[in-house]
């Protein structure tokens, strides 16, 4: 299964030892893990890299949400902004922003269960997702739905007496 990593792994993938990848789990920098196991942490690959990727590339996200902007930065609590929507969209700086529309749209057709949510990018999606604009649950539905839908559970002893 090497779309999953544990701590181990992402240390590989971001060159560092598996002290800084729990210390930096623990202080809530790596992103969300998909879940947490006796023995540690587990990620999806692509979260990792999306993460290294977006640590390399100094670009600024914005949300804007009616008149507010929001600053968002992966793992961090989204923080708003003295700019409004006006000045953001005149800057000149690099930056992604995403709209308060756009996101009640792709909200709802993941929770809708719309066909359409089938060809969204789990890179996208964990993205939105580690910057604080899409909500865990919703995160979680996209995942369960789309993510999951090749892997068949093993029933392993089921056949068996109930204990």
């Amino acid at each position: 299964m090497e779309f999953l990593v544990g701590v181990k792994e992402v240390g590989e993938i971001l060159g560092w030892d598996r002290r800084k990848v729990s210390t930096y789990h623990l202080r809530g920098v790596l992103p969300k893990p998909v879940v947490s196991l006796s023995s540690g942490p587990i990620w999806f690959r692509k979260q990792i890299e999306y993460y290294k990727a977006d640590k390399e590339s100094c670009v600024t996200t914005y949300y804007i949400e009616g008149e507010l902007v929001y600053e968002c930065k992966p793992n961090y609590p989204i923080k708003e902004t003295s700019y409004s929507p006006e000045e953001i969209k005149e800057s000149k700086r690099n930056y992604n922003v995403y709209q308060e529309k756009d996101i009640k749209q792709l909200k709802n057709a993941i929770l809708e269960k719309n066909p359409i949510a089938q060809f969204l990018s789990f890179e996208s999606i964990s993205f939105l997702h580690d910057l604080g604009i899409l909500e865990t649950d919703v995160f979680h539905d996209y995942i369960y739905q789309y993510s999951f839908e090749n892997i068949e559970l093993t029933k392993r002893g089921r056949d068996e007496e109930s204990c």
